[in-house]
């Protein structure tokens, strides 16, 4: 907000401490109020002045204060204290020579329903930006590393966490962290997450959920990955990693498949960056494409037909 803007905030919550507010100053006080500066801004200011109503016979030693004060009590007082009013005695400093002013009893009247109204903002400025916060914590904590759920089964498939070991069924989630095992050659299994994208998991293939709030990550130890993404956000990538190289994914379809010292990618859809790990190079496979990690093979893309047997 430009510095016209907090001044006429000011002045609008000065008006609203001296009882002055106009209907149209409460209402641009009250959309002024529900941004989260002018909240926090409005909680300080408000709670000065509480503490000054309810400081009875309390010394305020600062010069800056004391004319503060006094130039609030010209503009408020009014007659004299009313019922519900406070009395405030204000004790000067002690001056270098040792001798000190008299004290100044004066009144500061709080009407009940300022009073009321001024707790019922401040509570609600407190709301909103607790409100903000939380609303940025949830975000946080549902990022797309939200864990996906097991779609279907076949065979059998394991899943090892903290709590041990457990047979895989449909239904549950994949937490972060947790292993993967589809055992045999009839295990297969199929997780889908909240955004639609699908894994399949083909026999005997073992994946880890790495996933962070920074994105979806998975690694395939052993085993192959068919995988149908939606489009991910262009700074939260799905990636996949195996021992040799990364695959990172913003939305495709494709293969991964890795065994002994290699990893083989198809895209079938889209395309996916490519990377190998131990040196950092990278090669761009785009659909139709293959690409292999290994020892003594090119780090290519090459084309290939879909609808004969893949090389």
């Amino acid at each position: 907000m430009s510095a016209a803007g907090v001044s006429r905030f000011d002045e609008l919550v000065s008006r609203y401490l001296d009882d002055t507010l106009t209907e149209a100053d409460a209402s641009e006080l009250v959309v002024l109020v529900a941004e989260p500066p002018m909240a926090a801004r409005f909680l300080e200011m408000t709670r000065l002045n509480s503490e000054i109503a309810g400081l009875l016979a309390a010394p305020v030693p600062d010069a800056a204060m004391m004319a503060l004060v006094r130039a609030d009590i010209e503009k408020s007082l009014v007659g004299t204290q009313s019922a519900s009013g406070a009395s405030l005695r204000i004790v000067e400093r002690t001056t270098t020579h040792g001798s000190t002013q008299p004290t100044v009893p004066v009144a500061f009247p709080l009407s009940r329903k300022r009073k009321t109204t001024l707790r019922a903002l401040a509570w609600a400025a407190v709301f909103l930006v607790f409100a903000g916060l939380a609303a940025v914590f949830v975000f946080n904590r549902t990022r797309p590393s939200e864990s996906p759920a097991v779609a279907s089964v076949q065979g059998e498939v394991r899943l090892v966490g903290p709590a041990g070991e457990r047979a895989l069924i449909a239904g549950q989630s994949w937490e972060r962290g947790e292993t993967l095992k589809t055992v045999g050659p009839g295990g297969t299994v199929t997780v889908l997450f909240r955004d639609g994208t699908r894994l399949d998991f083909g026999a005997n293939s073992i994946a880890v959920n790495q996933s962070t709030k920074d994105g979806c990550r998975l690694e395939l130890e052993h085993g192959e990955v068919q995988a149908t993404l939606k489009k991910q956000p262009a700074s939260h990538p799905f990636t996949f990693a195996t021992a040799e190289a990364e695959a990172i994914v913003v939305g495709t379809k494709l293969r991964l498949a890795t065994g002994a010292h290699h990893t083989r990618l198809e895209v079938t859809e889209g395309e996916v960056r490519f990377r190998r790990r131990h040196d950092g190079a990278e090669v761009v496979v785009k659909v139709g494409h293959f690409a292999v990690v290994a020892p003594n093979v090119p780090f290519v893309a090459t084309p290939f037909h879909a609808d004969s047997p893949h090389p």
